[in-house]
């Protein structure tokens, strides 16, 4: 009979925080509903976890990682020989008859020493290998949710695990909220950016392109709300990384309208925290995406470039979820500017952007997005529905 407390969670880092922002997450919500749990991370950037948790040494290979109440395994994807041998001790024994479980997220695949272990001619154990797949509204999250596929060997199981907005797949990852606030846990001290009272405050986190109609939107918005109140201000946070500078550069370029303030990469459990003092949010990829959807606040989402302005597909498909959420006039604006800011052949249009935020200031827009964060919050916790499911595997 194997261990359901022993979980095998594989990651290769292929964007520089996303992935292991996400894997990282999955294993607090894990740990935070099942303490006991022991957790054996393998993944392939540990400087990239480090910045989640500094609690994590870039150069250890192996190395425990005490969260809370539990103590997880990390190893280091990458320290193996030509071989496909680990150059470190004991990690042939890390699939014993009582460890069957691997989390395989975001089609990863496997380290060389862990391929050949599962595939060697005389393993004959029995493995359920969990496929954790990429967030998306597409209706094909709810058709291949626990859908089984095959593996070169019929004792190494596979399942797709997926992510998603609807009932029917496992839904997002909901972290543990404590005295109303992200607790920080195992975290040397961050500087925190001062929250300016009483500004209208706007997160700013996106990929690397010109923000001028942005920025335009913005300075529009604050322009439109000072006509019946003199004293409304905005401040816009920088999110550390690659659209800091061209968002720096284009509100330069329209003289500095607003106001704002760069923030320093925060560990997990302080972005977390941030982002929910925010009165409007602008948010990019996975991870980052579910953490403003599940906070009810007025978000805009940059979905990732891809050939033939495909990105346009999964932005229409979140859309169509939240549709049902808003009233249709409130809900127009929304969409304008999201399928404008995510056309990347075409200019953003600013205008859509400023009513958004008029919206959002006058409270008109606010409702809706706390009504989709609430059929999220309804959906479940993915990472209870994954224990559920390991907890009713018969291998």
């Amino acid at each position: 009979m194997f261990d359901k407390n022993k979980i095998i969670i594989l990651c290769k880092v292929v964007d520089n925080f996303g992935d292991i922002g996400v894997v990282y997450r999955l294993a607090r919500a894990l740990s935070d509903i099942r303490p006991e749990l022991e957790l054996t991370l393998v993944v392939s950037n540990l400087e990239s976890f480090h910045k989640m948790a500094r609690q994590i040494d870039p150069e250890k290979p192996i190395q425990d990682f005490r969260y809370k109440n539990s103590t997880w395994k990390i190893l280091d994807w990458n320290q193996e020989t030509e071989s496909g041998k680990r150059k470190t001790e004991n990690e042939e024994q890390l699939l014993t008859p009582d460890c069957s479980v691997i989390l395989e997220c975001f089609q990863c695949g496997r380290p060389a020493w862990l391929e050949n272990i599962l595939f060697a001619p005389d393993f004959t154990q029995t493995v359920q290998i969990i496929q954790i797949d990429y967030l998306t509204a597409e209706e094909y999250a709810d058709e291949f949710h626990l859908l089984k596929s095959g593996t070169r060997k019929t004792n190494i199981k596979k399942i797709f695990f997926m992510p998603g907005f609807t009932d029917k797949t496992a839904g997002l990852i909901i972290n543990q909220v404590e005295n109303g606030k992200q607790k920080t846990e195992n975290s040397g001290a961050t500087a925190k950016p001062s929250l300016a009272q009483p500004a209208f405050k706007i997160f700013f986190f996106a990929y690397e392109d010109d923000c001028t109609s942005v920025a335009n939107g913005i300075a529009a918005f604050q322009s439109k709300m000072r006509e019946t109140n003199k004293d409304f201000s905005v401040t816009v946070y920088l999110a550390e990384g690659k659209s800091c500078a061209p968002f720096e550069e284009s509100w330069k370029k329209i003289n500095s309208p607003f106001k704002i303030e760069k923030i320093p990469f925060l560990q997990q459990e302080e972005f977390d925290y941030f982002i929910a003092q925010m009165d409007f949010l602008f948010v990019r990829g996975e991870d980052s995406l579910a953490r403003a959807a599940l906070t009810g606040l007025p978000y805009v989402w940059q979905a990732y470039k891809q050939d033939e302005n495909y990105q346009l597909v999964k932005v229409n498909a979140l859309l169509e979820r939240m549709k049902e959420s808003f009233a249709s006039q409130e809900f127009e604006p929304i969409q304008l500017f999201w399928q404008s800011y995510n056309d990347y052949e075409n200019k953003t249009q600013s205008e859509p952007l400023t009513k958004m935020l008029l919206d959002c200031a006058n409270h008109k827009n606010t409702a809706g997005f706390k009504a989709f964060a609430k059929k999220l919050h309804e959906n479940g916790n993915l990472a209870q529905h994954l224990l559920e499911f390991i907890d009713n595997l018969s291998l």
